[in-house]
Parts: C-alpha cells; sequence; structure tokens
C-alpha cells in the first residue's frame, strides 16, 4: 500500500498536467517559480 501511494505522489507532482498553469506539471511550476525569485534577487 505504500508503494502504491508514493507512486501516486510522484505522478500527481511530476506528470499531470494542470491546465490553470500552462499544462506543465506541479514540480515544474514549482521550480520555475523559485527559479525566476532568484534571478530577481541578483543585484544588478
Amino acid at each position: 500500500m505504500e508503494l502504491a501511494t508514493l507512486e501516486w505522489v510522484a505522478w500527481f507532482n511530476h506528470h499531470r498536467l494542470l491546465a490553470p498553469i500552462g499544462y506543465i506539471p506541479p514540480a515544474e511550476a514549482e521550480a520555475n517559480y523559485y527559479r525566476s525569485l532568484s534571478e530577481q534577487a541578483v543585484p544588478a
């Protein structure tokens, strides 16, 4: 049962595509968000 749960969580975060965020997986959207924050924090 634990393995099935872990497989579902992996699919939920890394493989399903969400329309409201541009048909990308949630994990990719989160990575894009944190990347944009770090790019904004770089002093000019």
